[in-house]
């Protein structure tokens, strides 16, 4: 569809290059290694070194479905939330 990706495998690689600049929108995974998503958006909304990608959309890409977990994403700073399976129309 035309869309540059940047895939990583955990929160910390996704700082690391959102620090870089040049994201239009982050889908971010809940349940990663290491640092998990909702850690990194917090870092990423809150942190001086992010401030230049501060600003980027951030979708929550997750499995995670039940009452109350779209909530708790967003105040963790994600603007959006998206269950798995994702259907395109959707996203």
């Amino acid at each position: 569809m035309g869309h540059a990706v940047t895939a990583v495998a955990d929160g910390e690689q996704a700082l690391q290059r959102l620090a870089q600049g040049g994201f239009d929108c982050v889908l971010m995974d809940i349940q990663m290694p290491g640092m998990d998503g909702l850690e990194a958006t917090r870092l990423l909304r809150t942190d001086p070194r992010y401030a230049a990608s501060a600003h980027v959309p951030v979708i929550a890409l997750t499995a995670y479905a039940l009452p109350g977990d779209r909530e708790r994403f967003l105040a963790a700073g994600m603007d959006e939330h998206v269950a798995k399976p994702v259907q395109l129309e959707e996203l």
